[in-house]
């Protein structure tokens, strides 16, 4: 029923891709849905109900401050001539249609963000050659899929750090810095933004931060759950001082991104915590 009325807003817009994007990040639903009749030669299912478009923070701008959009809506349900599921027919939801039809908003300004940081933190590196030193052998997508949060706990990833005669004696690595966990919390974090479960990855991340635009539960949430394809963890690898290299890839409506990035950990209480996350190739 989302996609019938963006449909008939893109039917009267110029703006047809800030629609798309609007529709990808916005939620619907029906209130009080009551069935008034069936007509059994055409299998057509004839009901009412007050339908909600609820749109993303910072989207109400171009729709007159609304953040909810509401309609009392008749509508039909019918099987699709080829299986493929329901095609509904409505009727009533002009008020929602014709406010999506004059939205020409800029989607850089509702649309939810990824889980990187945004802006550039004191720690980051000024230059590729100045990210810290891999000390450990990558560990791949196989070997991420095949294994548990607790086998990763356990494992000794960083026993290649004896063996390598360029790494000093002294070099600090990311089990001195946040325990051995470090990579476990890592991977929780990614495995959560795979599924769209906001509430555990955000969990994963330093307090201060779990209410800011990019990490709230509400916008991984928001971002990761509607992926097209959803994201997927493919590498993590140890670095010095309490950090990981991790890449990824998803898409997101208008974006395909084979991703990496920097994650850096902190000892918080009694287990590691995300500090901070910097995107190296912008996504």
């Amino acid at each position: 029923m989302k996609r019938v009325i963006f449909d008939q807003a893109r039917e009267q817009s110029n703006h047809r891709n800030n629609l798309d994007t609007l529709e990808a990040f916005s939620f619907i639903r029906m209130e009080k849905p009551v069935v008034e009749g069936w007509d059994p030669a055409l299998d057509v299912t004839r009901c009412k109900g007050r339908i909600i478009l609820d749109v993303p923070p910072g989207s109400e701008q171009a729709l007159g401050g609304d953040r909810r959009l509401a309609a009392d809506i008749a509508y039909t349900a019918q099987d699709a001539a080829d299986a493929s599921g329901l095609v509904y027919a409505l009727t009533g939801a002009a008020p929602i249609v014709g406010k999506l039809a004059a939205f020409s908003l800029s989607d850089a300004t509702y649309r939810p963000l990824p889980a990187v940081d945004t802006e550039v933190s004191d720690a980051e590196p000024p230059s590729p050659e100045a990210l810290p030193t891999e000390i450990a052998d990558r560990t791949s997508a196989s070997q991420i899929e095949g294994s548990s949060a607790d086998n990763l706990a356990a494992r000794a990833p960083y026993s290649s750090v004896a063996k390598t005669s360029e790494a000093p004696a002294s070099a600090s690595r990311p089990d001195t810095v946040v325990g051995s966990s470090g990579e476990a919390t890592v991977r929780t974090f990614y495995n959560a933004l795979g599924t769209g479960s906001g509430d555990v990855a955000s969990a994963q991340v330093i307090p201060q931060k779990r209410s800011s635009r990019a990490y709230s539960a509400d916008a991984i949430s928001r971002f990761y759950g509607r992926l097209r394809d959803p994201l997927r963890l493919t590498s993590i690898s140890p670095l010095q001082s309490g950090a990981y290299r991790v890449t990824y890839r998803y898409a997101a409506p208008g974006l395909r991104c084979n991703g990496s990035a920097i994650v850096r950990l902190t000892s918080e209480g009694t287990r590691p915590l995300i500090r901070s996350i910097d995107a190296t190739n912008g996504c």
